[in-house]
């Protein structure tokens, strides 16, 4: 029996995201010390192998095991999680707005993995992506024939950012300012999928605050059991949990713009 597209790009999306996620690790891994990408690094495992010139670190394709020794199992979660979200957004968005949602899945996974383990979002991260999405939202949104959606983005961008930035100005320690950065990308793509003629400015902003209010409920929950598990009281990770409500906003976007 012959798939139907969206079966075909759901299956195209996980492949896509079993190839990047060994970059991802290497991200991970060498973006915030602001070491090379390529080569040989002290303490790691293994050297990163070279797809295309672009430095990997796959989990699942050395089996978990290269001569040296056993590799990180973080390597492996990386490369599900990426694999299961690629997918899961190709069911949503089968169609060209799949790419540039791709490119903003695969950055809050390094960064939400970062934050877990530094408790910071490297600006090394977030703005590359930043640069990218802009002009990929712009070109689609040109080619579908309605700018409409781009400046809804950037409204989006502008409002995430702001409702951020008042409580980091107020309480440093419990906002820290890559949050409130990271905030620029995910409005960006909250407002862009927010926007209807009919609702114009209200969709985006609708969707900016159903992934604030998400995130803030799922920082709740991570913070407390964070603390429970580690036995101490203090700062926990704030990004993966906004991360992880700009996600799930995105694939219900549809429904709730409307």
């Amino acid at each position: 029996m012959a798939m139907d597209a969206t079966t075909t790009v759901v299956l195209a999306a996980g492949l896509v995201g079993f190839l990047v996620a060994p970059v991802l690790n290497v991200l991970i891994d060498r973006v915030p010390s602001r070491v090379p990408l390529h080569g040989e690094r002290e303490g790691e495992t293994a050297v990163p192998v070279s797809w295309l010139g672009i430095p990997a670190q796959p989990w699942l394709l050395r089996a978990g095991r290269p001569a040296q020794g056993p590799l990180p199992r973080r390597w492996l979660a990386v490369e599900l999680v990426t694999v299961a979200a690629f997918a899961t957004m190709a069911v949503q968005y089968p169609s060209l707005e799949l790419i540039p949602l791709l490119v903003l899945t695969a950055s809050l996974i390094t960064v939400s993995v970062i934050d877990l383990q530094l408790l910071r979002i490297p600006d090394r991260i977030t703005f590359p992506t930043l640069a990218l999405a802009l002009p990929l939202l712009l070109a689609i949104s040109w080619y579908r024939g309605d700018l409409g959606p781009f400046k809804a983005a950037l409204a989006g961008s502008v409002g995430y950012f702001l409702l951020l930035f008042l409580p980091h100005v107020v309480y440093p320690r419990g906002m820290g300012f890559g949050d409130v950065k990271l905030a620029l990308l995910m409005g960006l793509y909250l407002g862009w999928l927010g926007w209807t003629s009919l609702y114009p400015v209200v969709g985006p902003m609708r969707l900016v605050l159903y992934a604030l209010m998400l995130g803030c409920a799922f920082g709740v929950v991570f913070g407390l059991v964070a603390q429970i598990v580690t036995r101490t009281w203090g700062a926990f990770p704030f990004g993966p949990a906004l991360a992880l409500g700009c996600y799930v906003v995105l694939l219900g976007a549809v429904g709730l713009r409307g």
